[in-house]
């Protein structure tokens, strides 16, 4: 089942966005695509930071339709932190293709950009084809930065593009996007606020099992038990010597105590190897080059393990199709993609940041109780297999909301908070995307 609400989002911060050059092309055809596609591709960069020489890649798909115009335009941002939206979002969940087995590519039917026009940002730096000269800059990211600069993106984009500055704008994502999304909508409604230019035309946001706040969102425990997936020993282990959040911020300070590893350790045994935390009812990949990139090499790579190496209702190796088609150089040139030439493998996720300084401490949710009263629509919504952020932790947040702003429900058992709904669908991970195709685009 899955969680739908609709709510908003806005901060205060003075925008210091200048203008900055980029590389913005059409792509012909890429390798292997199928026949008969009418839509328009484009890809390339946007520089955010000519100065340190960041500069973000993008790919951007044209709806599907005889008037791309008159449809919407959505930015996709993946999570991680350092999740490439181009393999995870377009490529593994609703974008018009996917990589076969054979290297070539396959039609989605329910990719997205038949509703929408989309818009794939691999943010921030240093994720997938984006990069900064300046390296140094890793080590001191936050997730301030990455807003201004998808901030900064964004404006440099809409040059390139002018005829979408008209569209109505959604900026969409998943996971620790939780923490991306909203302060990059608030820079854009700040923008707005301050811009003698025509309003950027931003119309809601949309989060899927989203990472909000580390106090509540990535509590486990109840759901595992809940699906049996631990031992009423562990449960307890979990609710009175170490729980989710005091784990997941020693990891992040890679300061692991000897309580939260041996409660770790147990949930682990009893889970077992092929046990997907994202997705605890999804098949599993046998695929040696899955393994190697599930291993954990830091307390970052702890995290992400297991995350994307699985796709129900479908191949669960398509990640290692993803990863070889995007290494191959013929990709590479039809995506106007690494333009640095340096000897680098393009992954899913991989990223230099040190979560102990990007600010994944942060609580989100003041931003979006503070937000909604801007009259954004916001929608939150969860997949029900998914453990590592609950859909039972998106719901509380939603309701601490509603309650926080004094909505009243209406509309039977599917909630109805003013601009927040609540829809239900099962058999949905983490990453809802890549999913029950029909429903997504419901």
């Amino acid at each position: 089942m899955m969680l739908w609400y609709f709510f908003v989002i806005v901060n205060s911060v003075i925008p210091l966005f200048s203008s900055c050059t980029s590389t913005a092309e059409l792509i012909t055809k890429l390798p292997g695509q199928p026949d008969g596609v009418s839509f328009k591709q484009h890809s390339g960069y946007i520089a955010t930071d000519s100065r340190l020489g960041h500069a973000l890649f993008y790919y951007f798909v044209e709806a599907d339709a005889s008037d791309p115009l008159s449809y919407p335009l959505t930015l996709w941002l993946a999570g991680g932190p350092g999740c490439s939206s181009l393999g995870q979002g377009a490529f593994k969940e609703h974008g018009p293709f996917r990589p076969a087995r054979d290297g070539g590519l396959m039609k989605n039917e329910f990719s997205w950009n038949k509703v929408s026009n989309m818009l794939y940002v691999e943010s921030p730096i240093s994720v997938g084809f984006s990069y900064s000269n300046t390296t140094v800059d890793y080590a001191d990211w936050k997730d301030a930065d990455t807003a201004r600069e998808n901030m900064q993106f964004l404006l440099g984009w809409f040059k390139e593009y002018p005829k979408y500055r008209d569209s109505d704008f959604y900026i969409a994502g998943e996971s620790y996007a939780g923490h991306y999304v909203p302060p990059f909508a608030a820079l854009v409604v700040d923008h707005n606020k301050h811009s003698h230019a025509n309003p950027i035309k931003l119309r809601g946001i949309a989060l899927g099992n989203p990472f909000l706040d580390n106090h509540i969102s990535v509590d486990s425990a109840n759901f595992l038990w809940s699906h049996g997936v631990i031992s009423d020993e562990t449960f307890k282990l979990k609710k009175t010597v170490c729980n989710d959040t005091r784990y997941w911020t020693e990891v992040f300070h890679d300061k692991l105590s000897k309580e939260c590893a041996m409660v770790s350790a147990k949930q682990a045994e009893e889970m077992g190897n092929f046990t997907d935390p994202f997705d605890v009812l999804g098949p599993y990949c046998f695929s040696g080059t899955t393994a190697v990139r599930s291993a954990p090499r830091s307390s970052w790579d702890a995290y992400h393990a297991k995350l994307p190496s699985r796709m129900a209702l479908a191949d669960p190796c398509l990640e290692d199709y993803i990863v070889s088609y995007l290494n191959n150089p013929r990709v590479q040139v039809a995506l106007h993609a690494n333009r640095t030439k340096l000897p680098s493998v393009w992954d899913i996720c991989s990223s230099p940041f040190s979560l102990r300084d990007t600010g994944i401490g942060d609580n989100i949710i003041p931003v979006l109780s503070a937000l909604i009263k801007e009259h954004l629509r916001v929608l939150l919504f969860s997949g029900d297999q998914d453990s590592r952020i609950p859909l039972t932790q998106t719901r509380t947040i939603a309701n601490l909301i509603a309650r926080d702003l004094k909505f009243s429900s209406f509309g039977g058992y599917a909630p109805w908070y003013d601009r927040m709904e609540s829809r239900l669908v099962d058999g949905l991970s983490h990453l809802v995307g890549q999913e029950k195709g029909r429903s997504r685009l419901a």
